[in-house]
C-alpha cells in the first residue's frame, strides 16, 4: 500500500501522518467505455446557388434581398412553390394621376341634365315599405 501512495504522490513519505491519500482499485462497478469521436463532418446545407435563375420558396425566402437586388440589375428571377412558378421583377414606378382642378365638369352638363340625371337617382332607389321603418 505504501507503494502506491508513493506512485500517486511520491513527495508524501511513508510515515507522514498529516497526508495519506489511498487508492482503492477494487471497486469497479461498471465498465467505463471511451466516448466515441466521430471523423464525418457534421451535415451543413449545401450552398444555394446564385447565378440560377430557379430557385425554391424556401431559398427565395432565405436569399429575399439579394434576389432582389439581381432582379433590380434587369435579370429574371423564377421562384417555385410545387407546379406553380412565379417571377420576380422590379415594376416601373406609377405615375400619379394628376389632382383635377375645380370645376373641372362644370360645363359638361346643363342645369336639365343635372336635374334629369338626379331624378332618376332618387327613382332607382329601392325603400324600404312605411309600415317596417
Amino acid at each position: 500500500m505504501d507503494e502506491k501512495r508513493q506512485r500517486m504522490n511520491p513527495s508524501v513519505g511513508a510515515n507522514d501522518p498529516v497526508l495519506q491519500i489511498t487508492l482503492d482499485t477494487s471497486l469497479n462497478s461498471a465498465y467505463i467505455q471511451p466516448m466515441k469521436i466521430s471523423n464525418r463532418p457534421r451535415f451543413r446545407k449545401p450552398k444555394v446557388n446564385l447565378q440560377s435563375q430557379l430557385f425554391t420558396l424556401s431559398n427565395a425566402k432565405t436569399y429575399l434581398g439579394r434576389l432582389m437586388e439581381k432582379a433590380g440589375r434587369g435579370e429574371t428571377v423564377y421562384i417555385i412553390k410545387g407546379r406553380q412558378r412565379f417571377v420576380l421583377q422590379e415594376v416601373p414606378e406609377i405615375e400619379p394621376i394628376p389632382i383635377r382642378p375645380p370645376n373641372y365638369f362644370a360645363n359638361a352638363y346643363s342645369p336639365a341634365e343635372i336635374q334629369e340625371d338626379n331624378r332618376l337617382a332618387k327613382a332607382s332607389v329601392v325603400r324600404a315599405p312605411k309600415d317596417l321603418e
